[in-house]
């Protein structure tokens, strides 16, 4: 199972469709429930048509193997994207995204021996390359994105830093691509082989010789890394739809396969579930009145474009100047639409728990958020699995009775606090002012 990346142009990269319309058939708003959450979709899941012209992620719907790393060493070069007014900088590669927090997540991986690396949320590759680059151990590579643009990025720049540090007689080094979600890591690695390591006990072949032991990646990696939240490359091409500086298709997938965009959340969800998102996913103070103005524009037409989503929130009460507190009104409609159309708070909760599972003892899980839901849902479940939190019990206990026994300890917080972007990374890239990373470690 092994593909070439794809050649492709700047505008098929980024193209995606002027309209949702042909999209909208057997599309439904969820019915409103206890929970805070509004579907369980699995982002870039189902049976979506791929939507990027010109791009391939993988010859197979889910994921690719690259085998050996190329020979080359030369530097890649970025695909040439037409970016928008929002976009900021690239990183050193020419990528169109820059990774935050760089020299943290290198030192927090800096004394694991990263043989087996899971990259929850591929990306550009930044991170990825940054990490093969530092850990020539490094045998097996499995990188997760639900965005093709994602894979013509990432695979070659990956493929090149592996070629830089492997030295004649090292192992070969493996890279699997997966076009699906983080959310899908418990199946995946599950189903994802790997051979034991020369300090491994050796197991009988099925033939009757001695060699080694082939058993699933899941249980026995030594590093994840999860940057969770959007990238550059979602906010600063305009045909995504994520960014309101520019205009463009109201759209806001993650990737092609998506069952539902934003402009479905938009034009086809009932007002109660708009302002629930509103008030949940965007902490939104006026949301029953976005609610409604939104509402109202699309009973005369439906809101097909970023621009159109601005117009129709009008102008907010409170808000001089055009900014609240230094934000644009519109941000958090933008993210509680985002949340809700990529169900990215429901695959966090799916994922951490998952990622604890799939380490090794001493393996290291690190994630990086980008706002308070994320973040609240990384840090409990951190302490849950350190045994810092006690689940209820069924029934309350009396202070007579022996209590339940305390929750066990599977890892180990390498820091209390979150780990924070510095005042120069900050000035460098200042999408990193509001970047948390929060890192646990397995024990034995």
């Amino acid at each position: 199972m092994s593909c070439v990346a794809t050649a492709v142009t700047a505008r098929g990269l980024a193209a995606w469709p002027t309209s949702r319309v042909a999209r909208r058939a057997g599309v439904h708003a969820p019915r409103l429930r206890a929970s805070a959450r509004l579907g369980n979709s699995s982002p870039g899941g189902g049976g979506g048509r791929a939507i990027f012209a010109g791009v391939s992620a993988s010859s197979s719907p889910e994921a690719s193997s690259t085998g050996d790393a190329d020979a080359s060493s030369s530097r890649p070069s970025a695909p040439t994207l037409r970016r928008g007014s929002n976009a900021l900088q690239s990183d050193e590669d020419g990528a169109p995204h820059v990774p935050v927090l760089m020299r943290q997540v290198l030192e927090c991986f800096r004394d694991v021996r990263l043989r087996r690396y899971v990259d929850g949320t591929m990306g550009a590759g930044g991170h990825a390359s940054a990490l093969v680059k530092n850990h020539p151990e490094m045998r097996v590579f499995v990188g997760f994105d639900v965005d093709p643009l994602a894979h013509a990025l990432a695979k070659p720049r990956v493929t090149a830093a592996a070629a830089e540090t492997r030295r004649d007689g090292d192992a070969p080094f493996r890279f699997d691509a997966v076009a699906a979600n983080f959310r899908e890591m418990r199946r995946v690695l599950s189903e994802t082989p790997t051979e034991a390591e020369d300090d491994d006990v050796d197991a009988e072949a099925p033939d009757g010789e001695t060699g080694r032991a082939t058993r699933a990646l899941f249980g026995d990696v030594d590093g994840i890394l999860m940057d969770l939240g959007v990238s550059s490359m979602h906010l600063d091409l305009p045909e995504r739809g994520f960014s309101f500086n520019d205009d463009g298709p109201l759209d806001m997938r993650m990737g092609p396969g998506a069952p539902r965009s934003a402009f479905d959340v938009v034009n086809d969800w009932p007002e109660e579930a708009l302002a629930k998102i509103l008030r949940e996913y965007g902490e939104e103070k006026h949301w029953r009145l976005l609610a409604r103005r939104i509402c109202e524009a699309r009973a005369d037409a439906p809101i097909k474009t970023t621009h159109e989503l601005v117009a129709a929130l009008g102008k907010i009460p409170g808000v001089k100047g055009g900014r609240s507190g230094g934000v644009h009104p519109a941000t958090r409609t933008f993210q509680a639409i985002r949340i809700a159309a990529n169900d990215e708070l429901g695959a966090i909760e799916e994922a951490v728990p998952a990622a604890i599972d799939a380490l090794a003892p001493g393996g290291r899980l690190a994630i990086i958020t980008f706002h308070s839901l994320e973040d609240k849902i990384v840090k409990t479940a951190f302490r849950k699995a350190a045994g810092l939190i006690q689940t209820q019990p069924e029934r309350p206990f009396s202070a007579w009775e022996r209590q339940p026994p305390p929750p066990p300890k599977r890892v180990a917080l390498v820091s209390r606090k979150p780990v924070v972007a510095d005042a120069e990374e900050v000035k460098r890239n200042v999408r990193a002012r509001s970047a948390k990373l929060r890192v646990c470690e397995k024990l034995p």
